[in-house]
């Protein structure tokens, strides 16, 4: 017999909230300052700026994607109830993958106007498309048969919210092909995912 947990969502919520927390947190050193022998004058300095704009275009998709991506796990759970220790172990692995984004971040920042630029945007997209993949798994299990969900969990948009999830993992492994050819192409997929994704409601009346 499954034992559910109903205190375990709010544990899990908390749990959550501080990794995607220290996510950002991470993201924030890919921001570094220009030495001083790199810039000796206010020109130099506006120029070392200048030159480290692979950092800020990664910094700022990494940082709206973990957003979005925290915005739907809070709008998943605020119609989910229950947990039991398969729905867990599914959290911890889309915390394990969100854990990584400032690793690919820096990849990418590192490695976008080099030759190597292919493979950092294809892990940096593949990334996303697996994070995007195990929230339409957790939220495939939630809903199978309204197993974890509030009730009445009629009002809860289980389709529309399965097949946005199936669309942006969809998306993200076209970017990551997409990649291969026109890298700076699919960092604009990467955004205007984010921009889908934001509105994404997941109860027929609430906005969440």
């Amino acid at each position: 017999m499954v034992n559910f947990q109903g205190n375990e969502t709010v544990r899990m919520e908390a749990f959550s909230d501080g990794v995607f927390a220290i996510d950002i947190t991470l993201l924030t050193f890919q921001l570094k300052a220009p030495s001083l022998r790199a810039a000796t004058s206010s020109h130099s300095l506006a120029m070392a700026l200048f030159d480290q704009w692979p950092n800020y275009i990664a910094y700022f998709v990494s940082f709206t994607t973990i957003f979005i991506i925290w915005l739907n796990h809070h709008r998943m759970y605020n119609v989910i109830q229950q947990s039991d220790s398969r729905f867990m172990f599914y959290n911890g692995l889309l915390l394990l993958l969100v854990s990584i984004v400032p690793f690919t971040t820096s990849l990418l920042a590192d490695y976008i106007n080099t030759p190597a630029h292919q493979l950092s945007s294809v892990l940096y997209m593949l990334l996303f498309a697996g994070i995007s993949w195990t929230l339409l798994i957790m939220w495939n299990y939630a809903t199978d048969n309204y197993r974890l969900l509030k009730r009445p969990a009629a009002d809860v948009r289980i389709q529309t919210v399965r097949t946005s999830h199936l669309i942006s993992t969809v998306t993200y492994v076209l970017a990551a092909g997409l990649s291969l050819l026109v890298p700076f192409l699919s960092i604009l997929v990467g955004l205007a995912m984010v921009v889908y994704l934001s509105r994404l409601k997941y109860h027929r009346e609430k906005v969440i």
